[in-house]
């Protein structure tokens, strides 16, 4: 469990919160309650109010329970819980709409006659243009970091130390290192333990702090597959591990690297 997954569950559950208490004044509420914001729900549309109310509570909890479902899950593994988090917040509210019409519909007076406001009849179009920003939203911040996680680190080497952009990334000063070697392995065959506070990618991509019994705590920005691997020994620090996609670019860094640290 990492600090990562602790925060993501965290906003999983402040918004199952948010629904929770929706669920609550549907239950609780002696008129009928709404679904639109800005719109009303008139006692004179509905024939049964406290069953109305209690089908929209249980629609709202059911909702309420996934989300701390996907909070859970997400101490274990952040990448379900963005799966579930996608799923609950575009099919998730697609549903929403339905099952409330449905509602509406069900308990809908057919004996009164009275006179609906456009606004409160039809959804306002900004609530749907508001509920298709808000989607489109968390789809984009969804896809940036899966992109940016998943792709390769890049590596720079500056005049004092080799500077590595990646999630978890990290400076390393020349001074601290105390050898760099090529090993003609996978992460996967060297050892990659268990994950500390670290990335487990979608396929192969394993990025931050990883422990295991054989090379004890280390840093990685590997492909857990793919071979070479290189390895970074530095002094009273984490040993440092990078395998990039392509098997040439990892041995290309690697004589980089080679040629321009001084080692002792």
């Amino acid at each position: 469990m990492t600090f990562s997954n602790i925060f993501f569950a965290a906003i999983c559950l402040l918004c199952s919160l948010s629904f929770g208490a929706i669920a609550i004044w549907a239950f609780k509420s002696k008129g009928p309650i709404h679904f639109w914001s800005g719109s009303t729900v008139s006692p004179e549309e509905i024939t049964n109010i406290p069953a109305y109310n209690r089908a929209n509570g249980l629609m709202w909890l059911i909702y309420t329970i996934c989300m701390v479902v996907t909070s859970i899950l997400s101490l274990f593994s952040i990448l379900i819980g963005v799966i579930l988090l996608v799923i609950i917040c575009v099919p998730g509210t697609i549903a929403l709409v339905i099952a409330y019409n449905r509602i509406y519909k069900k308990y809908r007076s057919t004996s009164t006659t009275h006179q609906i406001n456009n606004s409160t009849s039809k959804t306002p179009k900004w609530v749907i243009m508001a509920i298709i920003a808000f989607v489109g939203i968390i789809i984009v911040v969804v896809v940036t970091m899966g992109y940016y996680s998943e792709k390769d680190p890049v590596v720079n080497i500056l005049d004092n130390r080799i500077q590595i952009k990646a999630v978890y990334g990290v400076n390393i000063d020349f001074s601290e290192i105390t050898s760099i070697s090529l090993i003609e392995k996978s992460m996967d065959n060297i050892g990659v333990g268990r994950r500390n506070n670290g990335y487990g990618g979608l396929r192969e991509t394993l990025k931050g702090n990883f422990e295991s019994d054989i090379n004890g705590k280390t840093l990685l920005f590997v492909q857990a597959k793919t071979s070479p691997t290189i390895k970074i020994e530095r002094m009273d620090k984490k040993d440092v591990y990078i395998s990039l996609r392509n098997s040439t670019n990892t041995e290309e860094l690697y004589r980089e690297l080679m040629s321009a640290i001084p080692l002792k």
